[in-house]
């Protein structure tokens, strides 16, 4: 069971996310601007993290590598940015369901492209039908759901 974390981890995390999405919506309204809730939120997730280094890195260099990776190594923030804002946006207009379903589909979309063409450093694992269907099960889904909304 030493793997249990690893899986509780992400779940937690994608809990988080999933009500992340109506809390910045929610600030969106009392900022009246999605730059600023998502800005907002990065700040505090900022300060969270400053604190986690400070008490976690007990005195070690967390940041030594810094400027070691390549270029694109470092865009996990823009990215970060772009979803918050993306979410904030459509959580409102066609729910936290419907968006989280398209959120998945975009994610299992470019996680298959990267896992077939070894992008970003990671191995290369072929296309199979079986994946193929998947993406389409999560696209069949994404209509059904935004034709209610």
């Amino acid at each position: 069971m030493d793997r249990l974390p690893y899986v509780l981890l992400p779940l937690l995390g994608g809990a988080l996310i999933a009500a992340q999405a109506p809390v910045n919506a929610r600030l969106r309204l009392a900022l009246a601007s999605p730059l600023g809730s998502a800005f907002v939120s990065f700040v505090i997730g900022s300060l969270l993290l400053l604190v986690a280094v400070a008490v976690v890195s007990d005195g070690r260099a967390v940041l030594e590598g810094l400027g070691g990776g390549p270029w694109w190594a470092y865009l996990g923030g823009a990215f970060g940015a772009v979803f918050v804002v993306a979410t904030l946006m459509a959580a409102p207009r066609i729910g936290v369901t419907a968006t989280f379903v398209a959120v998945i589909a975009g994610q299992v979309a470019a996680a298959a492209l990267i896992d077939r063409f070894g992008w970003l450093g990671q191995r290369a694992i072929p296309l199979h039908p079986e994946r193929v269907a998947a993406l389409a099960l999560l696209v069949v889904s994404l209509v059904l759901l935004v034709r209610r909304s």
